[in-house]
């Protein structure tokens, strides 16, 4: 039997080869116990942060409630107007001394104006400082919405601002006019009149609050629906749109707009003739109950 000679020194090359193969396997398998051990520090400092207890809004809240009012924290913004409506009435000096001071910040007279808001009819007092707001660009939407909350009387600042000369102080009154006949109530044929003469304002976005709320408000149709028929052919998409989603509200008198709303499903504009369609559909639907 014949026997090849043995290199000697391959039994070394054997045990190199192995011993290198076991340093590899070793040091993959410590760099799996290093990310392991890394992994399990994260998560235990992520369950400590999480279980350490959050700070109490109350203690946030300083006593500044009003400066706190307008907070991105909503629990902080949630314990200001806790604070606020704790105090109700005796609340309405340090709002008003807001609104008066000169040389308070529109973020401060922003949230004095959400305060008035919070409070609705309890404000009532401070009406007058609130209107005056109105024609302040910077205020102008925050006031109109805090009208809209403090009831009957603000009816009288929210028609003055109807006729005002910038659009957006009438875009914003007549919103918040809208608004305001649910929540005060108000009998609509207080407010259809100015709706319908917002129909035909120099201003779009006037326009198309005007529609709106002459939909949401749905009354006095015979008068009503022939004015939205007539602004289904407003040179503006916004205007048409929302003319025809203001029909679909109107149930017998709105049928008279069927060969208008049908017409209309043809609109250049995708948006308006999906509104007609659905108006369509309101209609028709109504008519079989």
């Amino acid at each position: 039997m014949h026997h090849g000679k043995r290199d000697p020194v391959e039994p070394w090359r054997q045990v190199a080869r192995y011993n290198g193969g076991v340093k590899t396997r070793s040091s993959a398998a410590l760099v799996v116990l290093a990310l392991v051990a890394g992994a399990a520090a994260f998560y235990y400092f992520q369950q400590q942060r999480l279980v350490q207890p959050a700070a109490d809004p109350g203690e946030v809240v300083d006593g500044d409630w009003l400066e706190h009012l307008y907070s991105q924290n909503p629990k902080v913004a949630e314990e200001a107007a806790r604070q606020l409506n704790e105090l109700g009435t005796s609340a309405l000096p340090e709002i008003r001394v807001a609104l008066h001071d000169p040389a308070a910040d529109s973020a401060r007279k922003k949230a004095a104006l959400k305060a008035c808001g919070l409070l609705g009819p309890l404000a009532a007092p401070a009406m007058a400082d609130v209107a005056t707001h109105l024609p302040d660009p910077e205020l102008t939407a925050e006031a109109a919405v805090a009208l809209s909350f403090m009831g009957r009387e603000a009816y009288g600042p929210l028609r003055d601002g109807a006729s005002s000369d910038d659009p957006i102080v009438r875009r914003e009154s007549l919103r918040s006019m809208g608004k305001l006949r649910e929540r005060a109530p108000l009998d609509a044929r207080a407010v259809v009149p100015l709706l319908l003469q917002g129909l035909a304002d120099p201003d779009p976005g006037v326009r198309a609050v005007a529609a709106t709320y002459l939909g949401i408000i749905h009354a006095e149709g015979t008068s009503v629906v022939p004015a939205l028929i007539e602004t289904l052919q407003d040179e503006e998409a916004e205007v048409r749109a929302a003319a025809a989603t203001a029909l679909g509200s109107f149930d017998t008198d709105g049928h008279l707009a069927l060969p208008a709303l049908r017409k209309a499903t043809a609109d250049r504009n995708e948006n308006v003739a999906r509104e007609a369609g659905l108006a369509i559909v309101k209609l028709q639907s109504s008519s079989r109950k």
